[in-house]
């Protein structure tokens, strides 16, 4: 099984993929990771910015759906997976490529995003809810090689709000998620 998360920022897909990873035995995978291994090779910086620029650049170099098909090749297909930091469509549809993949997409009320974000203190975070906002506009382009996270959001198999702050309450979510995705892959296998 292959888990893909994807969703909007500060919406707690971090926190969901430990879980799985943690709890049920997955692997995990990060797009963003292969960004940062990048960006670590030639010297800059990991700011969130240099995130993206850098890794707009990689999909405009080798296609839009180029972190994928990298951590595609490293796929088992004996084991579990969770992948993060699925950003793009291209993405996506290689992801799919794989029979075993869902994509969930995580989101929470922009208000509770803000207040989690605010208490991460997190340097390069927005300040404000109006640069969160902004931000969040600019991660969702609707073509290119850019960040396309509401196409992503789109194209998800499973809607799951992350509304708490309640860790106990999280955790019941997720194993009811998890077995809604066991029972919609044993339909399709």
């Amino acid at each position: 099984m292959i888990i893909g998360l994807t969703g909007s920022f500060c919406a707690g897909k971090d926190t969901i993929a430990e879980y799985i990873v943690t709890k049920n035995n997955f692997f995990h995978f990060s797009l963003s990771d292969i960004i940062r291994e990048a960006m670590k090779n030639e010297g800059v910086e990991p700011t969130r910015e240099n995130l993206i620029v850098f890794g707009t650049k990689m999909r405009e170099e080798n296609g839009n759906g180029v972190l994928a098909k990298m951590v595609m090749k490293e796929i088992d297909e004996k084991k579990n997976y969770c992948i993060t930091s699925i950003r793009h469509l291209d993405e996506v549809n290689e992801l799919r490529k794989n029979k075993k993949f869902v994509l969930v997409n995580i989101d929470a009320p922009q208000n509770v995003r803000f207040e989690r974000m605010l208490k991460r203190k997190r340097a390069g975070d927005p300040e404000t809810l109006e640069k969160f906002i902004e931000f969040e506009k600019r991660e969702s382009q609707s073509s290119g090689a850019g960040q396309q996270l509401l196409k992503t959001a789109q194209a998800a198999d499973i809607i799951f709000i992350n509304d708490t702050n309640d860790i106990k309450s999280l955790v019941q979510k997720i194993e009811l998620l998890l077995k809604k995705i066991h029972s919609e892959q044993s339909k399709s296998l």
